[in-house]
């Protein structure tokens, strides 16, 4: 009798103790879960929170050039590539830098990167005016509505200013990073001009790592900090109208 009871006590506490440990693996992945959930949160505020202050160092000038298939400005993202094959990249503090350069030499992620590439180019004037189509405002300078000619007329490198953060009107609980975003461009004369726009941008959430065929092509260029070759249709001679 001794013996059954004893048995039986043992299973019960067998039991007890498949329950607990049941229990404390449910209580694990719960909490897994809850950390999961919370840095989901906190991933879109940590991307801001780290961008902007790598943006807000003084005099950071992103590489502008002009697409060659709408003619509209867009920032440089890696490298420019010629018709020649040679990658053109930029990591120059006066001619400016490419975004993942930037983002390379500042330890910024890929979702980061991506939102910097916004900000950089893309915006709107009070008017509704496109940053993208500003050199249509110098028809005697810019081919077509937009294109460069031979003779000196391009975009330069655009610059951030009054940087700030406010709650997304589209994401709940997501923050969005607003700017002013003013393109700098040379005119045929030599004549320097810009024009400021207002840009936003809602950074989204992960910590992908910029790749290394993507961090060799932005930093270990064919050609690093040079003008690329005008051997392209984009580019006119005013006088003759030849490409």
């Amino acid at each position: 009798m001794n013996i059954r009871k004893r048995s039986w006590f043992v299973s019960l506490g067998l039991c007890l103790l498949v329950l607990s440990a049941c229990g404390n693996s449910n209580a694990e992945t719960d909490a897994s879960k809850a950390q999961e959930v919370k840095h989901e949160v906190i991933s879109n505020a940590q991307n801001v929170k780290t961008l902007v202050k790598a943006i807000k160092q003084p005099n950071v000038r992103y590489k502008l050039y002009i697409d060659g298939g709408e003619g509209l400005v867009d920032s440089v993202q890696t490298a420019y590539k010629g018709l020649n094959g040679k990658t053109y990249g930029y990591d120059d503090s006066n001619k400016g830098t490419s975004i993942d350069a930037f983002a390379i030499n500042n330890g910024l992620n890929a979702q980061q990167a991506e939102a910097l590439s916004t900000l950089s180019v893309w915006g709107e004037d009070k008017d509704g005016n496109d940053s993208q189509k500003v050199t249509s405002l110098y028809p005697d300078d810019f081919d077509r509505g937009g294109y460069p000619y031979r003779d000196g007329s391009d975009v330069d490198y655009s610059t951030l200013s009054n940087i700030k953060t406010t709650p997304s009107e589209d994401k709940k609980n997501y923050t969005k990073i607003t700017a002013d975003v003013t393109i700098h461009l040379h005119l045929i004369d030599g004549t320097k001009v810009s024009h400021t726009y207002q840009t936003e941008v809602t950074p989204g959430e992960g910590n992908t790592k910029i790749d290394d065929a993507t961090q060799k092509e932005a930093l270990h260029a064919d050609f690093m900090n040079q003008p690329w070759p005008e051997n392209s249709i984009l580019y006119k001679n005013k006088t003759t109208g030849e490409s």
